[in-house]
């Protein structure tokens, strides 16, 4: 009998609220006028507030620094948080970060991970096109099977373990492609009692 202890975990939820996608798709335009503030401080001049610092993956596009939670879209946090609650009924969640990433034509993402959190969620603002590939934790198997990708549309959403490695290959559009990443830490429900 086969058995696959080893499984990755992976969600695809598709079409979130157009209006709230619409709504985040707004600030796009002042990333990109303020590009140049960004590229000096490494971080959002913003009135949103930022988490601090961490490493940039975007090669040619526009990656921001992470924004504090609390100052998502209101009803985005109420979507999220309702969102990860249905899927991790056993924990509580907090997205500790979340961060807009803009790939022009020919941007694309060196391969990564998140470390420090649980799980990883990408929030597409425009169609993946496919582009997001991550990698097989397994490939020195002889039954190797090759990265995984996915072709999210505007407003789905893919969550996946942060330590998985991944990438983005470079878009081949001349229309931007954008997302928002979401770093999700999980801890322990207050009522579960563990054996």
């Amino acid at each position: 009998m086969r058995y696959d202890i080893f499984a990755t975990p992976f969600w695809h939820i598709e079409e979130a609220p157009q209006q709230l996608v619409d709504d985040l798709c707004k600030n796009i335009a002042v990333i990109k006028e303020n590009i140049h503030l960004y590229q000096k401080s490494l971080q959002i001049p913003s009135t949103l507030g930022t988490s601090g610092i961490s490493s940039y993956s975007n090669q040619g596009g526009y990656q921001t620094a992470q924004f504090v939670w609390k100052n998502f879209h209101p009803y985005g946090i109420k979507y999220i948080e309702k969102l990860v609650a249905d899927i991790f009924v056993d924990y509580n969640v907090d997205v500790t970060g979340w961060w807009y990433n803009i790939n022009p034509q020919g941007a694309w993402n060196l391969p990564h991970s998140h470390g420090g959190v649980d799980y990883a969620l990408v929030w597409y603002l425009t169609d993946s096109d496919g582009l997001l590939r991550l990698v097989n934790p397994h490939s020195n198997r002889i039954d190797n099977i090759e990265d995984g990708s996915f072709n999210a549309k505007k407003g789905d959403i893919l969550i996946f373990p942060a330590d998985i490695i991944h990438y983005v290959m470079p878009n081949t559009k001349e229309t931007d492609r954008v997302c928002i990443s979401m770093n999700l830490k999980l801890y322990n429900h207050p009522d579960l009692q563990l054996c």
